[in-house]
């Protein structure tokens, strides 16, 4: 009941931040305030109704709840499950497997990624372009999944039947929303901006969570060529294990937090139990802690938001500063 009810409130709040903008904002500071709050409301979308749904953590009954991606966010949910449950939740932070952190060239996330002269500044300018992940998944981003087809970073099957026609529909009917219906309202500029500004908040929102449960210092990271090295001289590596080392945990006190971002500051619970609802991570997290206290595995944890934010910053900072090595614990912070 309690994802429910934050499901119906969430939906709400879309419905009545775009109603706002397209039908009542008359002015540019009133446009700015409805596109604020339809980032917010997207992105609440996004991590409370989308992401548990595409996970199945919903059951099969309530799986259609993963569409409001397609409609109100503008990916394919077909796409992200291929991608996200089978390439990131297996692969996590494995380089040229995990293509959630495959950024190149513009970012360099991890210790077995080149170096280019530019990743210098990136702790300064990919806050910016993070903002740019929300409108490009919406315009190129599902085209550019298609065209290249199955890579080393997407075990790729093709939408096929009544699953192309899904990604068509949903990408008429989000377009249909975003764009057409707002400019029989507001002037054509005015929709193009208001659309580009709200994606744009909505592509930060994302793009910085994510990171705050990967791309940061208390993270391991590694290859697929260092896997399989090590994988030859101790044994494979159980996935349980690499999930806790290589996923941290954030702001695990704020309930504000937690409920906004659809417990995904619980990371580790969730690439655990996926296939779990995220009302549950909170009270599941002392339960894990103390069972990888007793394994002897470290589980890892930043206090606050701030705290793994500036732990990003930094990251990103020493990433683009460190030549190529063979391991993040090599790496003076």
């Amino acid at each position: 009941m309690r994802f429910f009810t934050k499901a119906a409130f969430m939906l709400v709040w879309t419905a009545a931040s775009y109603a706002y903008l397209v039908f009542m904002a008359g002015n540019w500071w009133q446009a700015g305030l409805g596109c604020i709050s339809l980032a917010l409301a997207l992105g609440g979308v996004a991590f409370s109704i989308q992401h548990d749904a595409n996970h199945g953590a919903l059951g099969r009954r309530w799986r259609f709840l993963g569409l409001t991606m397609d409609v109100l966010l503008g990916t394919s949910s077909y796409l992200w499950r291929e991608r996200h449950n089978h390439a990131h939740h297996t692969y996590t932070n494995v380089v040229d497997k995990d293509g959630d952190i495959e950024q190149m060239p513009l970012a360099r996330f991890a210790p077995d990624q080149p170096r280019k002269p530019w990743h210098r500044f990136q702790h300064i300018y990919m806050f910016a372009l993070y903002g740019f992940y929300a409108p490009r998944q919406a315009l190129m981003g599902d085209a550019s999944m298609l065209i290249r087809g199955p890579n080393a970073h997407v075990p790729l099957k093709r939408p096929r039947g009544s699953d192309l026609w899904q990604l068509i529909g949903t990408k008429v009917i989000f377009f249909g929303l975003f764009l057409v219906l707002p400019m029989f309202m507001q002037p054509w500029w005015g929709v193009l901006l208001g659309a580009f500004v709200t994606l744009w908040i909505l592509g930060i929102i994302l793009a910085v969570v994510f990171q705050l449960a990967h791309c940061v210092e208390e993270a391991d990271f590694t290859s697929e060529a260092r896997m399989t090295a090590e994988s030859e001289r101790d044994g494979p590596r159980e996935w349980a294990r690499h999930q806790v080392e290589h996923t941290v945990d954030f702001a695990r006190s704020s309930r504000v937090l937690n409920w906004y971002l659809g417990g995904l500051n619980f990371q580790v619970e969730h690439h655990l139990l996926p296939n779990v609802c995220h009302v549950h991570y909170r009270r599941i997290s002392p339960v894990l802690e103390q069972l990888c206290r007793e394994h002897d595995l470290r589980y890892r944890a930043n206090d606050t938001f701030t705290a793994a934010l500036r732990s990003h910053a930094r990251w990103l900072r020493a990433m683009g500063r460190v030549p190529y090595g063979p391991a993040p614990t090599s790496i003076p912070m």
